[in-house]
């Protein structure tokens, strides 16, 4: 065990002469040893949960640990541009941090979220000395699930983000050294941090009128899908510039958890043309950055948290097997660990894989009149309607005024909003909320893979939006949130199948007219246990996770004109409406 030496605020200069701060653990011997660096935008010196990564085990596992403000952020020089800053910097600090007195000149990164996001940035660019990165819950396109889902913005996220991470930050380095001008100015911060603290700071229209809009503006809040800005950020299409191996961390109720799973099909997919070794997989029944064992009222049992992975070694030492292995040459470090780890909750258990998507059977179960959810094909029979002939619908008004609240999921909200399995019984009672219900199950059913919906709906408006969110009814009547996902009309065509985003300019719709949307609900682990019945409910708001589209074909983020939306749902044999699952046996 090696004694262990903290170096703080050690400058690292950039290409263009800033200089970033770093805080840096050693061992107090010369080594060498291979360096992990992690960069983030919430502070070097500020308390991190070390029950995600521990840079004292890791020293004394024989690493050098690196943990960096990034530009513009705290001890750091320079102005923060979160994204395309992380490009050119993250390069630089890697070969800064491979020069390091004692490294052996090999670099591995870790870290989560934001900086898990600086990882790909710096891989992108091929630094000749990165060998090694865990990217754990966060993503590679920001029009999946960080900035817009859908076609909707992400307003929940970003504010949240902005107004309480980012937002104070900003004020201190505007007034350094200013403590009167910080004084009179903090109070106003704070109480907007405090609007979404206690469920509100949601609701203006336009929301570019929110408080320190320019805060949200750093995530592209009021972008549009189509807009060029996303090409420089996003890694899509970037993935075979990535030559390094990649272990990838995810949450079923992460915000990220369809981008985590995609980096790892990406990365799959190039490792086997590149012969990179093949990446890693790890997904939990977890929250964003939050890694206990309940969530939303839910115990999955102590396996299941980040301090007891499977009884089988807590994040800190699944980290470092991997870069044992991918650092230290050290193969046998992995052994104990499949390729690919679930949790599988229902049954809350682990189950382990040689790749993701497991083998699967894909079964569509499509809603029926009534509210019913069945796996039969609906007769031709039905009433016409609509104007291209549509059979059988059922309707609902969605009134931007008096969104459906979003309760629950894969969120990164205020905690008042919760996150996670949390029971929607509430939210499915009301009137603009449409409910299908399968029979209570005889034998125990299994989703591990993929999930989406395909609806066949018309509305009155030129634009709005459709959501869909698929639960575990349990025999108690609770309605648990399984996962979800949002397709907004005009950004139809660029959401076209699941897993599939092409940034082409929105277009309204034609009012009354019967479209065939993609609803990505991206993925889970669950088994349906017996007696238990799924559910799955239709609606046109989540708020404030996402933006409320006003129906009248303008944006929220320059109007405040809202319109009442009459929504039909199809459900005949032209138009099938159904949920596809990805079904595993055993």
């Amino acid at each position: 065990m090696h004694e262990i030496l903290i170096q703080k605020n050690i400058p690292a200069t950039m290409r263009d002469g800033i200089i970033l701060m770093s805080n840096i653990y050693r061992p107090t011997d010369d080594g060498p040893y291979p360096v992990l660096l992690t960069r983030m935008p919430y502070g070097k010196d500020l308390p991190r949960d070390f029950t995600y990564f521990d840079p004292v085990r890791a020293v004394e596992r024989g690493y050098i640990v690196v943990v960096q403000d990034v530009r513009g952020r705290f001890a750091s020089e320079g102005d923060f541009d979160p994204f395309p800053q992380e490009i050119p910097d993250g390069h630089d600090s890697v070969e800064w941090a491979a020069k390091l007195p004692g490294s052996d000149g090999s670099v591995g990164m870790w870290g989560l979220s934001y900086f898990g996001k600086t990882q790909w940035h710096a891989a992108e660019t091929r630094p000749p000395s990165l060998k090694s990165i865990v990217p754990g819950q966060t993503w590679g396109n920001h029009l999946n699930g960080a900035s817009l889902r859908g076609g909707a913005q992400e307003l929940g996220l970003i504010q949240y983000w902005a107004q309480a991470s980012i937002a104070p930050g900003n004020l201190f380095r505007k007034f350094a050294g200013n403590r009167e001008e910080i004084a009179n100015r903090l109070p106003a911060v704070l109480a907007t941090a405090d609007e979404l603290f206690a469920g509100s700071g949601y609701d203006s229209l336009p929301f570019s009128e929110l408080p320190n809009a320019d805060a949200t503006l750093l995530l592209g809040l009021g972008r549009s899908v189509d807009d060029a800005a996303w090409d420089a950020v996003n890694i899509d299409g970037k993935y075979d510039r990535i030559n390094v191996p990649s272990f990838h961390i995810g949450g079923w109720y992460d915000c990220f958890i369809g981008e985590t799973l995609r980096q790892y099909e990406a990365m799959k997919e190039w490792g086997e043309e590149s012969g990179t070794r093949p990446p890693r997989l790890l997904v939990g029944p977890w929250t964003h950055a939050s890694f206990g064992n309940t969530f939303g009222g839910m115990s999955f049992g102590m396996a299941s948290s980040g301090g007891f992975i499977n009884a089988n070694g807590d994040f800190t030492e699944r980290h470092l097997r991997w870069f044992d292995a991918t650092l230290k040459n050290d193969d046998a470090a992995l052994e104990s660990d499949p390729p690919v780890e679930v949790f599988v909750m229902g049954e809350n258990r682990w189950r382990g894989f040689d790749e993701w998507p497991p083998p699967s059977l894909e079964e569509e179960w499509l809603l029926r009149s009534g509210g019913g959810l069945s796996r039969e094909t609906p007769t031709r029979s039905g009433r016409a309607g609509g104007t291209d002939g549509a059979g059988e619908a059922d309707e609902f008004d969605y009134d931007p005024r008096s969104p459906v609240p979003t309760v629950g999921g894969a969120t990164l909200l205020a905690p008042i909003h919760g996150s996670g399995p949390m029971d929607q019984r509430n939210i499915e009672a009301r009137d603009d909320v449409l409910t299908y219900t399968s029979e209570p199950f005889e034998s125990e059913y299994t989703v591990i893979g993929a999930v989406h919906a395909t609806l066949f709906a018309a509305s009155s408006a030129p634009d709005t939006d459709f959501v869909v969110r698929l639960t575990d009814v349990h025999p108690d009547g609770r309605s648990i949130t399984v996962t979800d996902g949002i397709i907004r009309a005009s950004a139809r065509e660029s959401y076209p199948a699941p897993g599939m985003v092409r940034p082409t300019r929105p277009s309204p719709i034609e009012t009354g007219r019967v479209y065939e949307y993609c609803v990505d609900l991206w993925a889970t682990g669950v088994t349906f246990g017996v007696g238990h019945r799924m559910r799955i409910a239709v609606t046109s708001s989540s708020f404030p996770r996402w933006d409320r589209n006003l129906n009248t074909g303008e944006s929220g983020a320059v109007s405040g004109r809202t319109e009442v939306a009459r929504q039909s749902v199809f459900h005949d044999a032209e138009h099938p409406s159904r949920v596809t699952m990805s079904v595993v046996n055993g």
